[in-house]
């Protein structure tokens, strides 16, 4: 009876506190913790599989000061306890005899590093009845004695029971995206009828330019205003292409169409430069300067010079809300102008390569975040800048139309680099 109510408590807990979990990531946090609590336990870790690499890939440790003494990393998904254990899908229990630090057993460097004595563990895959497994728990020294069958029943019913959590948890997110893109579709098509009816205005704008400048013969000043009337005309026009071009863009995105881009070979340079240019004024706004590195006479290449903008500008936007997180608002005041941080643009041709950068002085991401972001199953939680995430998405599938590689690299509490590696065709 008392095991049943400790179970019953355990999945009350679970059920309660997973359901209130904002992203999936906090949610990995609190299974490790309700696991943790839910049989006594002085501490643990929390794996989760990666199918592609065939990994069991390290997402949290508590307590949390373990995690500056040792690190932790990804293991193979068939290797050690937490490999077996995920293979045959079966709970288990170790207890280990005290072991000397100078020996090269694995438990003696993360005694030596902790001053922790791994007495015993239990092992447990995260999965539901007959399902395969999405990750491990590994809890290592019950507080009060040693790990048992009751214990193992509570961690399977909570194992289950945060597993569900966590699979909901990822179809609402891709839910809500989905539902996102549907609106920015639907969106789109109307603003591209209304380019539409913009591009008629310009039209019947540009042959009354024409016809009056052809009638201007004597009058100089007259003819300066209509040539500079001309070029606003010009600047308008390519301004409603780019949005007739971005609604159609997102039209596609939304109904799955294949993208339709215009290659052409051009040079790539001034596309970056300006693209990024357009936000000069919003960085400047959230204290962020935007430098430019950029080889000018680099040979033609060949894309799509819509997508290449709308490439840079997503990544840019993207970097100065990165930038942004780690300013305050009475920094950026105090600053009275002067930049606080730097979002760097960079293009150069590299080994038959064009390769297009941006980095960032914001506050970095973890390696399993840049993974999740370049498979397009994550986007940025910025606490002063929100978005639906489709940016990055949009970066991803415009990429692909070119064939160009996508990394990043990053380090936590100094930035991040995007970079765009685009082929070159002879």
């Amino acid at each position: 009876m008392q095991v049943q109510q400790h179970l019953l408590d355990a999945v009350q807990r679970a059920t309660r506190t997973l359901a209130q979990s904002g992203n999936f990531d906090a949610l990995l946090k609190d299974v490790l913790a309700i696991c943790v609590e839910a049989v006594g336990a002085s501490g643990g870790t929390i794996y989760l599989h990666d199918p592609v690499k065939n990994t069991l890939r390290f997402h949290h440790v508590l307590p949390e000061s373990v995690a500056n003494i040792i690190r932790l990393t990804d293991i193979p998904d068939d290797q050690g306890v937490a490999g077996a254990v995920f293979q045959n899908r079966q709970t288990r229990i170790d207890e280990f005899p005290e072991v000397k630090e100078d020996t090269a057993d694995p438990r003696a460097q993360v005694q030596k590093a902790t001053g922790v004595y791994v007495r015993n563990m239990i092992t447990v895959p995260l999965m539901m009845e007959n399902e395969p497994p999405i990750g491990v728990v590994q809890l290592v020294n019950k507080e009060s004695g040693s790990f048992n069958k009751d214990d193992m029943t509570v961690l399977d019913t909570v194992s289950a029971v945060s597993t569900l959590a966590f699979l909901n948890s990822r179809l609402v997110e891709e839910s809500s995206r989905a539902s996102t893109l549907l609106g920015m579709g639907k969106v789109a098509h109307d603003i591209g009828n209304l380019a539409a009816s913009l591009f008629a205005n310009l039209s019947v704008g540009e042959h009354s330019l024409a016809a009056l400048s052809e009638q201007i013969t004597t009058d100089n000043a007259l003819r300066d205003e209509v040539e500079s009337l001309t070029e606003i005309q010009d600047q308008l026009r390519r301004s409603v292409d780019r949005i007739v071009r971005y609604s159609r863009l997102m039209s596609d995105l939304s109904a799955n169409r294949a993208l339709r881009p215009t290659m052409e070979f051009q040079p790539m340079g001034p596309v970056v430069k300006g693209s990024a240019s357009y936000l000069e004024s919003e960085a400047r706004k959230n204290g962020v300067k935007i430098a430019y590195e950029i080889e000018e006479d680099a040979p033609h290449c060949q894309f799509d010079e819509f997508f290449v903008f709308r490439i840079v500008q997503n990544l840019v936007g993207n970097a100065i809300k990165a930038v942004r997180e780690t300013l305050t608002d009475d920094q950026i005041r105090a600053a009275d102008g002067e930049p606080l941080g730097v979002v760097t643009v960079r293009y150069r041709l590299g080994e038959r390569q064009h390769v297009v950068e941006v980095g960032d002085t914001g506050p970095g991401m973890s390696e399993e975040t840049a993974r999740r972001i370049l498979t397009g199953n994550s986007y940025s939680r910025w606490e002063k800048g929100g978005g639906s995430g489709w940016g990055t998405k949009i970066v991803l599938e415009l990429a692909t139309v070119h064939e160009a590689k996508c990394e990043i690299d990053s380090i936590l509490g100094e930035g991040s680099v995007f970079r765009l590696r685009f082929p070159c065709h002879e």
